[in-house]
This record gives C-alpha cells, structure tokens and sequence, in this order.
C-alpha cells in the first residue's frame, strides 16, 4: 500500500493517466448541495488571495495496468469527487476565454491527447453515466435530464454568477490537495474490499445495495466484473430501481434465514450468508438467485406481472400498508413459478386468504406490529406443515394461530366490522372501495376525486334531530362513523347536511352502486344503519372469507398455552379454564376469576374516560336475556358492581358473556388491540 498528500491537479494531469470508475461502483449521485459546498470551498482559496488550502479528500484506487504511456487507475473510493471535479473542470473550459487556458485544461485534465480512441477519455464513468458524459464532451447535452448532465449545468450557472473569474477559480485549484491510496492489485492483506468497506468517506454514505454490489463484483476481473454487472445486477436495477434493491435484499434474506433482518444491518447479514458454505452459493449463482427473486419483487412493488388477477391482489397488499408479508410472498412465488407446487388460479387464492387475515385483524383491532413476525414464522410453517393442497396448509397454519396472531372468525369479524368507527383508519376507503367493487357491474374508476360521504351527517341539523327521533344524539355518537353510515360519492360538498330526501335525489343519479342502493331505504335512522351494515357484512364475508371448515376450529383445553398473552378479540374456548393474568395498557394485573377480570377492565376504562361508559348505560349492545348489564341504579342487577358514580356493572355473568362483553366495551373505547390475558385450568 502507498499513501501520500498529493495536490489534486497534479494527481489528475500527470502522466498519461485514466480513470476507471467499475461497474460494481454506483451511479455519480452528487446533488446540487453538494456541488454547491465544493464551488464555495474552491472560491474561497481565491477571496482569501490563494493563502488557503482545501483537503478534498481520500481518493484509493488499484493500478490496473501499465503501459510505458499510459496508466489505468481502477478507483476503489472517490468516485464521486473525482466525477465532480471533472464536471467543474470541462465547466471552466467552455467559460474561460483564453485559449491557451481551455487547451491546458482539456489536453491535462479531460483527455489523453495522444492516446489509442479506448483509452482517449481520462475519466471513464459507469456505463449507465458514460452515454451522459460523451455528450458533455461533445456538447450535444441540450434538454437532457441526467444527474452528470444536470450538475455540469449547475457548476456553469455557479461559475457565471461568481464574483470570482472562470481563470481564478482555475488557480484556485492549485490548492486543492487530496490523500491518495494506492492498493496493490493481487495482495491479500489489501483487499480492496475490505478497504472499502472500512473508508470513512466525505461524500454520499453508500446503501447495502451499493455494498452488497461490490461486494459480489470487485473482487473479479475487470471483464468478469463487466459480464457478471450487464447479465445480472444491471437488469436486477433495471427490474427494481436501484433505490428499491436494499429493501428487496432485506426481504429476501428474510425469507432465506427465517429471522428478522434489521434495516442497519442488511449488507452484514448479506455477508454471512453469502460466505456460510452451507448455502452452497458461489457470487455468480447468489447474482442469478437475487436476478430471479427481484422478478417476483418488482410484482410487488408495480403489480406489473403477466397476470392482471395477481396484480389485482398484490395491489392490495399496498394498499394496506403491509409490506411486511414480502418474505413469505417471495418463498410462495418461487413455489409456483419455478417449483410449479400450485398453479396461478391456487396462487390468487392463497394471496386472498393472506389479504383476509390482514383486514380482518385491522378491523378487528389486532396490532398489526405483531405481523412481521407471524409472516417471518410462516416460512419455517410451510415447510413443516404435512397438508397436502398448498392453501390449505395457509389456512391451517394461521387458523390455529392465537393471542397477536389471531385470524379473526366471522363472529368476531362481524361485531367489529358492524361497529368500529371505521371512518379516518388506515384501510377506511380500501374497505369501501372493495364493497364497491363486488357490488356494482359497472366498474367505476376510484380517483382521488371519490371521498367518503357521511350519511347521516356529521353535524345534526334540527332537521336531522327530529328524523333521528328522541335519542339523535346517542344514535349520532354511536353510529356516526360506523360502516352502516358510510359511503363514496363524488358530490360531498353537495350534499353536506342535506336532510335525507334530498340526499337521495342526488344518491340515486350516482354511477357509485352503494350510493344508489341507500335510495331503498324510506327513513335514515339507527336501524336502517345496522340494516345496511349487516347487508355490507355478508358481502365482506364473501370479499374476505374464511372458509367454514376452519371458521369453526375453536380452541380446547389441550390447545390452551399457559404462558401466552391473549388479545382480548381473541376466539377461544374458555369453558375450564380461567384467567391468571390481565394486561391493560402494558399494566399488569393477577386477578382468579372472570369476575376480576370484567371489573379491573371496567375500572380501567372507566379512568381514562368515563363519559363513554354513561353512554353505554341501557345500550342495546349490553343487553341480556332479560336484564340490562350495565345501569345508572343498582335495584335491577342481580349481581351489581360500582364502577363509578351512578353506574353500575352486572357480575352474575358466565365466562363466556363476560368475554364477550369485554370484547365489545374494549371495541368502543377502541382499546382491544392494548388488553390481554392469560390463562390457566381450573
């Protein structure tokens, strides 16, 4: 190895020198801030009379060859320096008016004059860079966007504004000084990637793709380096965008280890599992093994495959914001596409399954943060799971699951899906739109110009009190923002607080069928709401299913795990059993009964907000074969319990009820994703 200080245009123009810049390299990157901050630094040798100097920098490179006239550098780190220098350099060659000057410039700095046409150009960017950086030399760059192009322009728009001359600002160069590593080419104990690895550069900091990249490539011969870049991790960026690669890499380690792989650590794990010889991998097939899985990846991202039906459903994962089921989705692709295990009809029907438990667990209010590890699970499940028909080995695996990874039954699904608030969440106009879709034979087109319409409005007219009746204000809290209540229409500014005859004038001319089948309905009230909410229930059953065989599978005493935290939607069997532990909020509890456990809810709930409990008092939702479990008097409840002032909780309950009441006062308050349990036998 030979370090030294070195001043930058001596390091450029002596010798007939060129440099390479490998294909593992990245695209030059720089933006206009920082070919700002190195303009500024050069200009300010010059304001302070050439007394100052500027360090540039660290520039390693491995000499490739030597001729008796000519040197290639292949440049390990510096790449984007040396690019922007010579961007600045070819700018004050076309600004500075002496000839001489603009000779000296381009004969020392922009080419080899003398040299064969190969070797011609000092600065030999990537290929991807190359075409942009011919026409700069050829001034044939007009109303092209390319990042070399752009910052060539920016550089000449800094020249011409500065105070300080095109030529001074040439002088000024003279003080520029960079630290020049030169590695010996066929040494181990420089390995140039290594090095690399350990530089602390001044510019951009690199991806785990960019690492990853020379990782597989730089150590290769120059021609391999070539062949191996155009046949595979050139298409793979052409397939992904190079900005996509770290995720796709993280994703499909992911899948191959089975484990979580942390963002700060994806070009580590890479590593490791590149060189462990129990993956069996050379550079080259690991190359055509990524190349194959960024096909499927891109389906993901651009749902741009051969299958529109795919696509249709790969949408939705987007949609809903659940990137997280990639791992699992690359591991069943290869399983279709290169094993041929199912077909593409068995594919779409796996992808609708995994889009059910998704919306049925965020209508249901299950942490969607537990996901990333059901999914990373689910690989290692597949492989184990003895079902014969590969959809049902998925329904089989996430049927069973229970506590954070539940896959929501249909009783379940419909309490929350009847009464979340689903209005402002995530998946709100996903919801309506997909009820849309199944229930219109004219397939509208959904633009950003389609909003929710409330309708039943948000604020009440005295109009709407009187058509509400009596109780329009605990029908408007209750319902407001339900499903039963909700629609897309185009025309919400239109029909604002319109009293419900007028909206129906307007509903029934819509192209948006669940508009026009609101116009059926004589009078907008609470039971016409759960009406049409029970209507769009049966036909979420049909866009999001669960198969009856497995929407039955209730657990049992054998199946119950005595160290496991259970969500409080969770569908389980709690005959023999009863609670030992209660999680609200991450605070813990150790309650025997299921009596503790309905009243340490209660109390909590009550604590945090107590109005919502007054609401709830002779709430039809609470009502049981003949008594009201909640009351503001004490005299009608078997089994009272004081919750707070003037209310008043039934105890005299079975396990079962009492679960099931937790469920629903946990939904209104909109807390059952924060309570848990956990059990023991009796």
């Amino acid at each position: 190895m030979e370090a030294n200080k070195i001043r930058l245009l001596e390091f450029l123009g002596s010798g007939k020198r060129t440099f390479n810049i490998p294909v593992y390299q990245r695209n030059y990157d720089w933006k206009r801030e920082h070919c700002k901050r190195l303009f500024q630094d050069i200009e300010k040798i010059a304001l302070n009379n050439f007394e100052i100097e500027h360090f540039l920098g660290t520039v390693v490179y491995v000499v490739s060859y030597v001729q008796p006239t000519f040197i290639e550098y292949i440049v390990i780190d510096g790449q984007q320096r040396i690019t922007s220098i010579t961007l600045f350099l070819k700018a004050l060659h076309d600004l500075i008016d002496d000839e001489n000057i603009k000779e000296d410039i381009y004969e020392s700095y922009i080419i080899n004059k003398r040299a064969s046409e190969p070797l011609r150009i000092k600065l030999k960017p990537i290929e991807s860079d190359m075409v942009a950086y011919r026409d700069i030399l050829a001034n044939e760059y007009a109303d092209k966007d390319n990042n070399i192009i752009n910052n060539y322009n920016f550089f000449k728009s800094l020249i011409e504004e500065s105070n300080v001359s095109p030529k001074n600002l040439y002088d000024a160069l003279n003080n520029v000084e960079i630290v020049y590593i030169q590695l010996e080419k066929d040494k181990k104990s420089e390995n140039p990637q290594l090095i690399f690895e350990s530089l602390n550069s001044t510019g951009l900091s690199l991806t785990p793709g960019d690492l990853i990249r020379n990782f597989l490539l730089m150590n290769h011969s120059a021609a391999e380096q070539g062949r191996l870049y155009t046949d595979y991790w050139l298409k793979m960026e052409t397939i992904l965008n190079n900005s996509k690669i770290s995720d796709f890499v993280r994703d499909y380690l992911t899948m191959k280890t089975n484990s979580i792989i942390a963002k700060s650590r994806v070009y580590e794990n890479f590593k490791e599992f590149a060189l462990n010889p129990k993956n069996n991998f050379d550079e080259e097939g690991l190359l055509e093994e990524l190349l194959l899985f960024s096909k499927y990846y891109s389906w993901f991202l651009y749902y741009d495959s051969e299958n529109s039906r795919i696509n249709y459903y790969l949408e939705q994962f987007q949609q809903l914001k659940s990137t997280t089921i990639y791992p699992v989705l690359l591991y069943i692709f290869e399983d279709c596409f290169s094993y041929k295990k199912m077909t593409e009809d068995e594919l779409i029907e796996i992808l609708k399954i995994f889009i059910s438990y998704i919306v049925r667990r965020q209508i249901c209010n299950f942490q969607s943060n537990a996901l990333n590890k059901i999914f990373t699970n689910l690989i290692s499940e597949i492989e184990g799971n003895s079902e014969p028909i590969y959809i049902d080995k998925i329904l089989s695996i996430l049927s069973k699951k229970t506590s954070t990874g539940t896959f929501p039954k249909n009783e379940q699904f419909e309490i929350s899906f009847i009464q979340k608030p689903l209005y402002n969440t995530k998946i709100d106009r996903y919801i309506l739109q997909q009820l849309e879709h199944i229930s219109s034979k004219e397939k509208i087109q959904l633009t950003n110009l389609i909003s929710i319409e409330h309708i039943m409005p948000k604020k009440l007219t005295p109009q709407w009190q009187i058509e509400l009746g009596k109780k329009f204000e605990e029908i408007h809290s209750e319902f407001l923002n339900t499903i039963g209540n909700l629609t897309l229409t185009a025309y919400n500014s239109e029909l604002s607080n319109k009293i419900f005859n007028d909206k129906k004038e307007i509903y029934k001319n819509s192209n948006i069928g669940m508009c026009r089948d609101v116009v059926n309905y004589d009078i907008w009230d609470d039971t016409s709401i759960k009406k049409r909410a029970q209507i769009l229930f049966e036909k979420a059953l049909n866009i999001w299913p669960l198969p009856e065989k497995y929407n039955k599978q209730k657990e049992n005493l054998e199946m119950i795990d005595s160290t496991t935290l259970y969500n409080i939607l969770t569908d389980i069997n709690v005959t023999g059993v009863k609670p030992k532990q209660l999680v609200i909020l991450d605070t813990e509890y150790s309650i025997s009964s299921w009596k503790d456990l309905l009243k340490q809810i209660c109390c909590d709930l009550y604590s945090l907000d107590s109005s919502v409990f007054y609401n709830l008092i002779k709430h039809k939702d609470f009502t049981g074969r003949d008594k009201y479990i909640i009351d503001n008097t004490s005299d009608s409840l078997r089994s009272p319990f004081c919750i707070g002032e003037g209310i008043y909780i039934e105890t005299n309950l079975s396990a079962i009820d009492i679960l099931n009441y937790c469920k629903i006062i946990a939904v209104h308050y909109g807390m059952a994703e924060d309570i848990y349990f956990m059990l023991s036998k009796k």
